[in-house]
């Protein structure tokens, strides 16, 4: 809307308002631009409300001392609006009361200062006696009310200056910075305003004018990326709907073939069956020959002897027979049930992929709505910004300006906010179908250690937690030897990408865990929470006692795990209380743990339960069920046996098919253990080198297949566990 624009190009949409779709009446503009009828933000705010939420991009504000008759008035807005209406009032009735003459009959112009109209004889009166001389820039000829070129400029020159809130009878002559741009008369520089920073109108506009440009330049520059952000989010539903589709595909694929193998199992264990069957028949029937045989020439005395012998070797191949079949049944069993328990499994994941594509469907949605309302805020801006500009009203600029850049500045924080990656919102986070059952082995942790390097980091640095995600990326957290936190990037060979000092001093461990591609969830000394951008290095940590209403002094984080599934961070302390926040560290809810658990020492989240290292002095760990209803044990972890008596949990990690792994400590010793995912049962133990400090263990995807990392504190080596 630049100064050349006439005022019949004025969008109609701009002069209306969104709550009674009516043209503005006494428009009020809010703190986001977005301006309403006065009496209508009454209808929609209750009696002695403090806030206001505006009705078109949703943003809540805090109402001045006056409530909505505190909020300023659109003066520009207001201009256009009462031009208008004089304009229609012309067009309906030309006949109007002269101001001068007080006759009746057909007027010829408007005169701002009087805020009255004029006839043809008192109109040529008053444009040349020097007696209304301060009225001649006031005076506007009705003739060019249809003109094509009247421009928003041209109808603010025509304004007078507003007049004094205070003396009302005056008009003001300057503005009072101090107290907001207000329009003052003289009498008042000597009053309420004395000693306060006061301007001229004209000279406070340019400045404010030229802010305002530079405001929007900026604003410009971000226009690209709020614009493409809305086709980014339909490439990203679009790119939802086809990976549900492949991935279903995909399952359903492996389904068939694990079936497919499972069938010839069994078909080659009957043949064997048969096969073996057919051999012991034809021995049994060599022997019985043979014996036959040797004892013809004894049959008439050996009779009882050799029937006897007969129902020996039938008896024993019976027997062999009995067993052979019992074998049969078991392993055709196992594999029918492994095939029922995949179904099952694949089932499930199916469900799974439909709750992710609704939730991450509804998340998508959230966010086209929310870089819709950007864009509408955008466009707002620019057309209030263009308007103003246009004007040159020196009185409306100076105090209108001041809340657009303000709107600007709010704008291209928002539009420069991170927004969650369309990537993640686009794929779906599916763990790998488990391993289909087999009679012919399992899968299990290398017999030794397959690598230990040397870790390039600082020497004496401690090393607390170990995390890394699906791209292989490996991240570690801990304390250096000048008593300060710190969070680090490193490679499978050592070598160190990228370090980081963090708030707080080396008080406690500090706990890390992957909450997307590059977001990392960090727990350290004090309390503090944290996500870590590692791409760009940004980072925002809160304090638990910040948010967190009536939090016991005494109470200390301890562990911290990430829910993919519902995009949570889950904090552990070192009592039974478990906090939940989502990806922007806004809380969700406290979990109470069950009372047969002291404290959170370590946690980790799988599938909807929770698995705890309990505090050191239980030598106890559990598998917690976070449901709906009830927050409730699902099993205890089988404690190792493995040399001595005294073993305590102190991390655990999960790996892709869901088998559960912890670190038992004790006496000097390590031991990796291996669990079942369904009852917390032994499958495997491989003791670590006493020479390694082990401190956290967790499951990385490389291109060898999946690894189980122990980071060796002090000796600063990173020791490498086959998954085979």
């Amino acid at each position: 809307m630049a100064s050349a624009s006439p005022l019949k190009d004025i969008d109609e949409q701009y002069l209306q308002c969104c709550i009674c779709m009516e043209q503005l009446k006494e428009p009020k503009i809010l703190p986001c631009l977005h301006r309403y009828c006065q009496e209508c933000l009454k209808k929609i705010v209750k009696k002695g409300a403090k806030k206001i939420e505006c009705v078109t991009c949703r943003e809540v504000h805090t109402l001045p001392k006056g409530g909505i008759n505190g909020l300023k008035t659109d003066f520009n807005t207001k201009n256009i609006i009462e031009f208008i209406q004089l304009q229609d009032s012309v067009k309906v009735d030309p006949l109007r009361t002269c101001i001068h003459c007080n006759k009746k009959q057909e007027v010829s112009a408007f005169c701002f200062r009087c805020n009255d109209f004029l006839c043809k004889t008192c109109h040529a009166f008053h444009a040349s006696s020097p007696m209304f001389q301060d009225h001649h820039p006031h005076i506007f000829s009705l003739s060019e009310a249809e003109a094509a070129n009247l421009t928003i400029q041209k109808l603010s020159s025509l304004k007078v200056a507003p007049r004094c809130q205070t003396h009302p009878e005056k008009l003001s002559e300057l503005c009072c910075t101090t107290c907001g741009n207000l329009p003052i008369c003289i009498p008042c520089t000597f009053g309420e305003h004395r000693g306060h920073n006061l301007e001229e109108d004209k000279s406070l506009a340019k400045i404010q004018r030229e802010m305002l440009k530079g405001k929007i330049a900026d604003l410009l520059q971000d226009k690209e990326k709020a614009y493409s952000m809305r086709e980014g989010i339909k490439k990203a539903k679009d790119k939802l709907e086809l990976n549900v589709d492949q991935e279903s595909q995909k399952l359903q694929e492996q389904l068939d073939r694990e079936g497919e193998r499972i069938k010839k199992e069994i078909h080659d264990a009957e043949k064997e069956l048969n096969t073996k069957q057919a051999d012991l028949e034809e021995r049994m029937e060599e022997k019985t020959s043979a014996r036959k045989k040797e004892l013809e020439k004894e049959m008439r005395e050996s009779r009882e002897r050799y029937e006897q012998a007969c129902r020996e070797e039938r008896q024993e191949a019976d027997s062999n027979l009995r067993e052979l079949k019992k074998e049969n049944t078991k392993v055709r069993e196992k594999l029918e049930g492994g095939l029922r328990v995949m179904n099952n499994e694949i089932q499930e994941m199916l469900a799974s992929i439909r709750t992710q594509k609704d939730e991450n469907a509804k998340k998508i949605k959230e966010l086209s709505d929310h870089f819709d309302s950007i864009v509408k805020r955008f466009e707002n801006v620019t057309a209030t910004a263009d308007c103003i500009l246009a004007a040159q009203n020196d009185w409306t600029d100076v105090q209108c300006i001041p809340d657009v850049c303000r709107a600007v500045d709010l704008l291209r924080e928002e539009v420069k906010r991170d927004s969650p990656g369309l990537d993640n919102l686009s794929g779906m986070k599916i763990r790998e179908l488990s391993a289909g059952v087999s009679v012919r082995g399992k899968v299990g942790i290398s017999e030794d250690v397959e690598s230990i390097v040397d870790l390039h980091i600082e020497e004496g640095m401690y090393i607390d937690d170990i995390t890394g995600n699906e791209d292989g990326t490996i991240v570690i957290t801990g304390r250096t030897s000048a008593c300060q936190t710190y969070i680090a990037v490193i490679t499978m060979g050592g070598s160190l990408q990228q370090q980081n000092i963090l708030p707080g001093t080396a008080l406690s461990s500090v706990r890390c865990s992957f909450l997307s591609q590059y977001l990392i969830a960090v727990i350290c000394a004090d309390n503090q929470i944290g996500i870590c951008n590692i791409r760009d290095q940004s980072r925002r940590f809160i304090n638990l006692s910040d948010v967190i209403m009536n939090c016991p002094t005494n109470q200390q984080v301890s562990s911290v795990t990430t829910d993919p599934v519902n995009d949570h961070i889950i904090v552990g302390c070192d009592s039974r209380d478990v906090y939940v926040f989502d990806s922007k560290l806004e809380y969700v809810k406290t979990i109470k743990l069950p009372d047969v658990i002291q404290g959170a020492g370590d946690i980790a989240m799988y599938e909807g339960n929770l698995f705890v290292c309990d505090s050191i002095w239980t030598e106890r760990a559990f598998a917690v069920a976070l449901k709906q209803t009830a927050i409730e044990v699902e099993y205890e972890f089988t404690k190792p046996t493995a040399g001595r008596s005294y073993w305590y949990p102190c991390s655990v990690c999960t790996d892709q098919n869901g088998y559960i792994y912890m670190l038992w400590k004790g006496g000097g010793r390590s031991l990796i253990v291996q669990y079942t995912k369904d009852g917390g049962q032994i499958e495997l133990e491989r003791e670590v080198d006493r020479n390694h400090n082990v401190t956290a263990i967790t499951a990385v995807q490389t291109k060898q297949g999946e690894k189980l990392l122990l980071p060796s504190s002090g000796t600063n080596k990173l020791l490498t566990y086959g998954l085979t």
